[in-house]
């Protein structure tokens, strides 16, 4: 069984990935600024584990026994957190150090078209570009997941349906809980590693092997900061100069 910590854990699918954790008989910390709060939130089992999410020397002691990490913490939509989302998985990678632990990391459909495209209007999808790259070039085990559109998704859409190369336009579906299981399992499956996969929910029976659904994907890359099918990328050189140089100082 896995010890895993989820980052953001008291959102609306960082509650459900919290949920699927124990479900799994798995141990879950639940990270959280506010104790208080999130008791009201989370389930009985969870450990609640009270530390800012962007200060790698407070994460330090609760990345130091977990097996996987697993990031669900969110952005506004108007984009004046976003910059914090690419803070939190920067404290998070910096703080597991040397380590092998594997982190899972939700960001968002389109997270990769170029600043050219009409997506970049929105400065939330930006730095989550930004985090998917910070990421990839940390050298560690990890996940990305990229969801649709919460809740969108028909009553027949049991099937989790992983996608490629981003894509997908307009408003496709998923299921919250099918989000938070690949989440999970990319963490605790061995061909879940260094994947870049778009979620949705489509109509078919529910996924019970989850090393064939990610075996059935394409692995990032090794040494490369993008996603093995996207096109069209940000030139590193038009990201932000802080970005440039986290990037630099990874070796990037």
């Amino acid at each position: 069984m896995a010890t895993v910590l989820v980052i953001g854990s008291t959102g609306k699918v960082g509650r459900v990935v919290v949920e699927e954790v124990l479900q799994g008989g798995h141990t879950v910390k639940a990270q959280t600024r506010n104790a208080r709060r999130a008791r009201r939130w989370l389930p009985e089992g969870a450990e609640i584990v009270e530390a800012s999410p962007v200060d790698a020397e407070a994460l330090r002691p609760l990345v130091a026994d977990v097996d996987a990490v697993i990031l669900t913490h969110g952005t506004d939509h108007d984009g004046r957190d976003g910059a914090t989302f690419y803070d939190v998985v920067r404290a998070v990678v910096d703080a597991l150090g040397d380590s092998a632990t594997h982190i899972s990391l939700m960001t968002t459909m389109s997270a990769s078209h170029s600043a050219g495209d009409e997506l970049s209007k929105y400065p939330w999808v930006e730095w989550k570009r930004r985090a998917e790259r910070f990421l990839r070039a940390s050298g560690r085990p990890y996940t990305i997941v990229r969801p649709g559109w919460f809740d969108y998704q028909g009553p027949a859409d049991r099937q989790i349906d992983l996608r490629q190369g981003d894509l997908v336009t307009g408003q496709p579906g998923v299921d919250r809980r099918h989000i938070a299981q690949v989440l999970l399992e990319g963490t605790l499956n061995p061909s879940g590693a260094r994947r870049t996969v778009e979620i949705f929910s489509k109509a078919g029976d529910p996924v019970t092997d989850f090393e064939a659904l990610f075996a059935a994907t394409r692995a990032d890359e090794e040494g490369v900061i993008d996603g093995v099918l996207d096109t069209n990328n940000v030139p590193l050189a038009s990201e932000p100069q802080r970005v440039q140089d986290d990037l630099a100082r990874l070796g990037k």
